[in-house]
C-alpha cells in the first residue's frame, strides 16, 4: 500500500494542483459555485437562502455541513434572529449591527480570508456570507457525535474518581479546568495533519512547569509533518526520547486525577482530538510504577504496594532466567533436595532449560494476545483456560518440567501486578534477552545484561530530564515520593526535582 502512496505524491510533484484563487465575491452565486469548487461539490454540505430582516431588504447564504452541526440550533439561534434584522438609523456597518446585536451566538468570527473560512466550515462552523458585503461570518454550530463521560476502563481504582476522558477533546479540557481552577493553567492549541487537521493542545501550569520543557515540546510538535493524526501514539513516537529504546519516554493516562496531579508536579499534557489517552512529558522511570490510587489509600498501604511492584518487576524480568542460570551452570547453589526433585522432573524432559523457558514463554504471549483480540466474554476464560489445560498436557508429555510451568506462571502473574500497560510491555520484552544471557553465561550473563540495563536506563533522558531522577542523580528530599509515599504531598516538590534533574 505504501508504494501506491509514494507513487501517488511523486505524480503529485510532477503535475502540482493549483489552488483556487479566491478574489472578493460579486454575487451569492458566485459563492456558492467557489464552493462548490473548493470541495468538489459534496453531497453533505448544505446550502440556505436566508432572507435577511422584515424587507428582506438584503440576502444572505447559509453555508454548514450536514452531520457535524447542531441544525435545530442554526433555526433557533441563526435563522429567526436573522428574520427580525432592521437596519439602525446611525450608519452603522450591517455586519456590525449583526455580530454585536442580532447574532446571539458565542463564538462568532468576522473574516474576509476565504480559506480560513473555508477551514471553519470543515471544523464543524456555518458560514453566513451576505450580498454586497466583502467579509463574512464563521458561526460556532458545531455538534460533533460522541459518547460521554464513562469510567475508566484501563486504568481502575477501588477509591477515587470514576470519571474518564472522551474523544472529544473540548470534553477533555472542561475535564481538566473543573480540577484546576486557576488562571495560571495556559491551554495552547495546533492543528496537525494535512487532510485530517486533528486539533491538538499543549496544557501547563505556567509558574510550575519549567519553561524550557515547554519550549521543546511545542518545537517537537511543530516538526511533525504527517498527512493525518489518528492517535495521541502517533505523537509520542515523534516526539519522544530515546526512539530505539524499549522504554517509553512519555506516559499517557485516560484518568483526569492523574492529568491534574501531573500538572501540579510541572509536567506538560498533550491532548488529541479523536482518542480519549492523553499524553504526560517528561516522565521518569520510577513514575511507572505509581497509581492514582496510591493518593486514595493510606500512605503506609500505598508504600507497602509499591514495594510489591518493585518486587513483581524483578520476578518478571529476571525470573525464568534465575531458573536458567540456576538448573544450567549453578546447580550447586540449590538445596539437595530441591536439585534432587528438580532432577527427577527433568529426567524426561528432552531439551535443554533455555529452549523449555522460551517455549513456554511463547507460548503464554500467544494466549495472552489471543485473549486481548478475542471478544470480551470469551477472550479472558479463553486465555486461562488455554494456559491451565496446555501447561498441564505439556507436563505430561513430559516436553517440559512442572517447575518450569510453576516459574513461567508466576512470571506473568507478576507482570499483570505492573500499573503501566507501556513499561510492563517493554519488561516483558527484555525477559528473552535476560533468558539469551542467563542460557549462555549463567549468573555471569545476567549481571552483565543488569549492568547493560542500567547503564542504558542512567542515560536516557525525558525532554532534558534525567530519566532515572530521583535516584539518579540523587536527591534525598525526593525520596518521600519514590519507593514510598510519606503523608506530605508530594505535588509541591516535583517540580524542584524536574528542574534540579535538567540542571
Amino acid at each position: 500500500m505504501s508504494f501506491f502512496r509514494r507513487r501517488r505524491r511523486i505524480e503529485q510533484k510532477q503535475q502540482p494542483s493549483k489552488p483556487v484563487t479566491l478574489k472578493s465575491p460579486q454575487s451569492l452565486d458566485e459563492v456558492q459555485q467557489w464552493i462548490n469548487k473548493y470541495f468538489g461539490e459534496p453531497s453533505d454540505m448544505i446550502f440556505r437562502n436566508v432572507g435577511i430582516g422584515n424587507d428582506n431588504k438584503y440576502k444572505g447564504l447559509l453555508v454548514f455541513i450536514q452531520d457535524i452541526t447542531n441544525q435545530d440550533y442554526i433555526s433557533e439561534q441563526i435563522i429567526k434572529p436573522l428574520k427580525s434584522f432592521s437596519q439602525p438609523a446611525d450608519g452603522t456597518s450591517p455586519i456590525d449591527y449583526l455580530k454585536d446585536t442580532i447574532l446571539s451566538t458565542g463564538d462568532i468570527l468576522v473574516s474576509s480570508d476565504f480559506t480560513t473560512l473555508f477551514d471553519d466550515l470543515l471544523m464543524g462552523k456555518a458560514l453566513l456570507f451576505i450580498e454586497g458585503q466583502k467579509q463574512a461570518f464563521s458561526i460556532a454550530v458545531d455538534d460533533w457525535k460522541g459518547r460521554q463521560v464513562e469510567q475508566p476502563s484501563a486504568q481502575t481504582v477501588v477509591r477515587g474518581p470514576r470519571e474518564s476522558f472522551t474523544e472529544n477533546i473540548n470534553t477533555n479540557k472542561a475535564l481538566i479546568r473543573k480540577r484546576i481552577r486557576s488562571q495560571d493553567l495556559q491551554i495552547k492549541s495546533r492543528r496537525l495533519g494535512k487532510y485530517t487537521q486533528t486539533e491538538i493542545s499543549i496544557i501547563y501550569l505556567k509558574g510550575v512547569a519549567d519553561d524550557d520543557v515547554v519550549k521543546e515540546v511545542e518545537k517537537r510538535i511543530d516538526k511533525i509533518q504527517l498527512d493525518g493524526i489518528s492517535g495521541s501514539n502517533q505523537i509520542e513516537e515523534l516526539i519522544q526520547d530515546g526512539k530505539f529504546s524499549p522504554f517509553p519516554t512519555i506516559d499517557n493516562t485516560e484518568r483526569p486525577d492523574i492529568t491534574a496531579a501531573s500538572l501540579l508536579e510541572g509536567k506538560v499534557i498533550i491532548l488529541v482530538n479523536g482518542t480519549p489517552f492523553v499524553l504526560i512529558a517528561p516522565v521518569v522511570f520510577m513514575h511507572f510504577f505509581q497509581t492514582a490510587e496510591d493518593y486514595y489509600a493510606r500512605f503506609y498501604l500505598a508504600s507497602a504496594i509499591r514495594f510489591l511492584r518493585v518486587l513483581s518487576v524483578m520476578i518478571t524480568l529476571l525470573a525464568p532466567s534465575i531458573y536458567i542460570a540456576l538448573t544450567t551452570f549453578h546447580q550447586e547453589m540449590l538445596p539437595t533436595r530441591l536439585l534432587t526433585n528438580l532432577a527427577a522432573q527433568r529426567e524426561g524432559v528432552p531439551f535443554p532449560a533455555f529452549v523449555e523457558a522460551v517455549m513456554m514463554e511463547v507460548t503464554f504471549e500467544i494466549l495472552r494476545e489471543a485473549g486481548i483480540r478475542m471478544p470480551r466474554a470469551v477472550g479472558q476464560a479463553v486465555s486461562v483456560v488455554g494456559a491451565i489445560v496446555i501447561g498441564q498436557a505439556a507436563v505430561e508429555a513430559g516436553i517440559v518440567s512442572a517447575a518450569m510451568v510453576i516459574v513461567v506462571s508466576i512470571t506473568a502473574i507478576s507482570s499483570f501486578v505492573i500499573p503501566s500497560y507501556s513499561i510492563a510491555n517493554s519488561i516483558r520484552l527484555l525477559r528473552f534477552p535476560m533468558m539469551i544471557f542467563a542460557g549462555s553465561f549463567g549468573f555471569f550473563g545476567v549481571m552483565l545484561a543488569l549492568f547493560a540495563l542500567t547503564i542504558h536506563l542512567c542515560s536516557l533522558k525525558s525532554f532534558g530530564i534525567s530519566y532515572m531522577a530521583p535516584l539518579s542523580p540523587f536527591h534525598l528530599r525526593d525520596q518521600r515520593d519514590t519507593f514510598i509515599r510519606t503523608i506530605k504531598s508530594y505535588f509541591s516538590s516535583k517540580g524542584e526535582t524536574l528542574e534540579k534533574s535538567r540542571k
